[in-house]
């Protein structure tokens, strides 16, 4: 395995674990832990960075591009 891509799963998981267990250490009740979790899956999420090239497939049936 990749050892960038650990330390990224690593730095995303504590992104992600250390707001939402101190939520629920200091306010002790799970309705805000839920948001949090939420919240900051989406920001570990975004720092990924992910190479995606748009895909076309130019020889789809029903295209817009047919010669009917």
């Amino acid at each position: 395995m990749n050892t960038k891509k650990l330390k990224q799963g690593f730095l995303q998981a504590i992104i992600v674990l250390a707001p939402t267990y101190l939520v629920a250490y200091f306010t002790d009740k799970m309705v805000y832990t839920i948001p949090m979790l939420a919240a900051t899956s989406f920001i570990a999420a975004s720092i990924s960075s992910r190479d995606t090239k748009l895909k076309v497939d130019d020889d789809a049936e029903g295209s817009d591009s047919s010669d009917s």
